[in-house]
């Protein structure tokens, strides 16, 4: 495997989520990268996109990924942007997205790849210490599965409010009649509160690609400041 820190070799990247609200915006940022030569996207779901260094695996089981094993071989980063919201889905069920796919996930990637450096869609508000509401435990057990790993280089993202940009919408009749609009008002007027789809993908990919840094977890205010940089 190639190292990142040269520059003159262009990466093999694999994607997650990459039909979500974040997981668009990183792929678009990463077929714009010239120094990603191949994107190998996993998902029940095309994309729509078309580009000839995409490469899209239609995948159902998402707690055995063996099949994969050849196509997750020679990865140099990983970018984990399943998700789900929590109110879409059953206690188990956010569970088991959460952490259940992400850990088979890691299980087989770092067999197949284990000097790759990962990348992960996570929250402001995770609880590592398994305290406070569900949502904040089931993504803190998501980050301490991930640190658990031997990954060289694990970058975690706490983006807090999220401002789409783009024509992908967060689910739900509620949150986007009556939450959304609320919160595009408040960050028009303090734009701190949150980040944009666009820029949260942005600092991924800046940071994922050029792992300059040993393991860290960035808060919504250096997802930002990592944002402005590139």
């Amino acid at each position: 495997m190639h190292e990142l820190a040269d520059k003159s070799i262009a990466a093999k990247v694999l994607l997650t989520g990459a039909t979500g609200m974040v997981g668009r915006q990183v792929l678009t940022n990463l077929l714009a990268s010239p120094g990603v030569g191949e994107i190998v996207s996993i998902g029940r779901r095309q994309t729509g996109a078309s580009d000839d260094k995409l490469r899209e695996i239609l995948h159902t089981d998402f707690l055995d990924f063996s099949p994969l094993a050849s196509d997750l071989a020679n990865i140099d980063v990983c970018f984990h942007c399943l998700a789900v919201y929590q109110s879409q889905v059953s206690k188990k069920a956010y569970f088991k997205i959460t952490c259940e796919y992400q850990q088979a996930l890691t299980d087989a990637l770092s067999t197949a790849s284990p000097a790759a450096a990962f990348v992960l869609f996570g929250a402001q508000g995770a609880r590592t210490d398994g305290r406070g509401m569900p949502f904040a435990r089931v993504k803190g057990q998501a980050e301490n599965l991930l640190q658990a790993t031997n990954f060289p280089r694990k970058y975690i993202f706490r983006p807090a409010h999220i401002q789409p940009t783009g024509k992908r919408k967060p689910p739900g009749g509620i949150y986007r009649l009556v939450v959304l609009p609320i919160m595009t008002a408040k960050f028009a007027k303090n734009p701190t509160i949150g980040i944009t789809d666009s820029d949260l993908a942005k600092a991924m990919v800046k940071v994922g690609l050029e792992a300059a840094e040993d393991s860290k977890i960035f808060s919504n205010q250096m997802i930002r400041e990592a944002a402005a940089s590139g």
